[in-house]
């Protein structure tokens, strides 16, 4: 017969589990690093660069969304790779908004109106070039790395990742509001 886990042991089975997760991630992290500093890109610039390879032009702040960073940020790390030619930013109005002109003030009413404008990203020639060159030998890497793990137990990563980022609110909820026996005594 099991005996049931403590509470306690709950949390250093989580914490652990944490643990070895965030180490993995570093450590595949410091070995695809490598291989990038060879072209003279960090690993934020090649996840924007393999990101507009892969989804086309985008407006900064949905790029700075997508890869989880500030639009300051974003505009920084834009700025380094337009001065190498890897991408280029353009200034585009949205259409503006439907009104009918009773809506608009009287000084306003005939006149062009021009919708939002936001600075949009995209590769120039030089960064489809590089993404070209840096993309199959990063895949190269990755392989190699994951080799560790067979096909199935790498769907299971992929699954197991995906499902840690959903979350399940309820359960968080239910955790947190818990209140474990050793907080009890303090």
């Amino acid at each position: 017969m099991t005996r049931r886990m403590t509470q306690k042991e709950k949390t250093q089975r989580a914490f652990g589990a944490y643990l070895d997760l965030v180490d993995t991630a570093d450590w595949i992290r410091r070995e695809l690093v490598g291989p990038l500093d060879a072209f003279g890109l960090t690993m934020n610039e090649f996840r924007l660069l393999a990101m507009l390879y892969r989804d086309g032009p985008m407006s900064v702040g949905d790029a700075a969304e997508k890869r989880g960073c500030s639009r300051q940020n974003m505009h920084v790390m834009i700025a380094r790779m337009e001065g190498w030619g890897w991408v280029r930013r353009k200034i585009m109005a949205y259409a503006p908004a439907e009104i009918k002109d009773s809506r608009l003030p009287k000084a306003n009413r005939g006149k062009p109106r021009v919708g939002p404008r936001v600075s949009v990203v995209s590769l120039a020639p030089a960064g489809e070039k590089l993404v070209g060159r840096v993309l199959p030998k990063q895949a190269k890497v990755v392989k190699s790395l994951m080799r560790a793990l067979q096909g199935r137990e790498q769907r299971t990563m992929s699954r197991l990742c995906h499902k840690l980022r959903e979350g399940d609110i309820l359960k968080f909820i239910s955790e947190i509001r818990h209140r474990d026996v050793d907080e009890e005594g303090k």
